[in-house]
């Protein structure tokens, strides 16, 4: 019989900040969630690839900002460098369009990229570490929001297509998405599949096809993305 102790499975998270305080709150916002468990802080990005290495972390969060851009880039890279396993989820600042362009370069997938006015919702920034974890490309709903639509690859879509693609972009999960959309969770999935056939994206070793469509969403969009409803704002609704 499986234990009923979930803890050897919570997703082992290093926290990687210079702000002192901020560090703080996110240790103590993400401790209070059963599906993580935080193993070390630091103000010092130089020292994480060590650190996430010594801690067995899962995923490091790595918060950037104007002062410790450079060094929190570096530190992700020797993350990945040095143990391809490991995940990164980037705190920022905001949705800097040179910053952006830049992430995709990072690594094909096991990374995500929130704005710090989202740490307020933890289960925002709880899904963004889970999708890293498990290898998925996760963006903030700002980030999100400053996408869109041009004249790219992304015009062959309709626009419930790029809905869904929009929510798949904030890592909902297709139950998540057809709650958002009010669809049947079948639909979703169609949807899904003529979105991998009109971008013509295919699984490889390389990538998910999912974790390929959020990147192309993220070269390519520009504008304002199709209003998407949130499920966890309908929830607060309801509530």
């Amino acid at each position: 019989m499986e234990p009923s102790n979930q803890q050897p499975s919570a997703i082992r998270v290093l926290v990687v900040e210079t702000d002192s305080l901020l560090r703080e709150m996110l240790g103590a916002a993400l401790a209070a969630d059963a599906r993580l468990r935080v193993v070390g802080t630091t103000g010092d990005p130089p020292a994480a690839a060590s650190l996430a290495a010594s801690l067995l972390a899962d995923v490091t969060l790595i918060g950037i900002d104007a002062r410790s851009e450079q060094a929190a880039l570096a530190a992700a890279q020797e993350i990945g460098r040095a143990h391809p396993a490991a995940r990164v989820v980037f705190l920022g600042e905001r949705p800097d369009a040179r910053m952006l362009a830049a992430l995709p370069a990072f690594r094909a997938a096991g990374w995500s990229y929130l704005l710090r006015q989202s740490v307020a919702d933890v289960a925002t920034l709880a899904r963004a570490i889970d999708g890293a974890a498990s290898g998925l490309v996760v963006l903030d709903p700002l980030v999100v929001e400053s996408l869109g639509r041009r004249e790219t690859r992304l015009s062959a879509l309709t626009r419930r297509q790029l809905e869904v693609l929009s929510l798949m972009a904030r890592g909902y999960n297709n139950a998540a998405i057809a709650r958002a959309l009010v669809l049947e969770e079948k639909s979703v999935e169609n949807h899904i599949n003529a979105i991998f056939g009109q971008l013509n994206l295919s699984r490889d070793r390389a990538a998910h096809p999912r974790v390929k469509a959020v990147l192309l969403y993220l070269r390519e969009g520009e504008g304002s993305a199709p209003d998407a409803p949130d499920p966890e704002s309908r929830q607060r609704r309801a509530a």
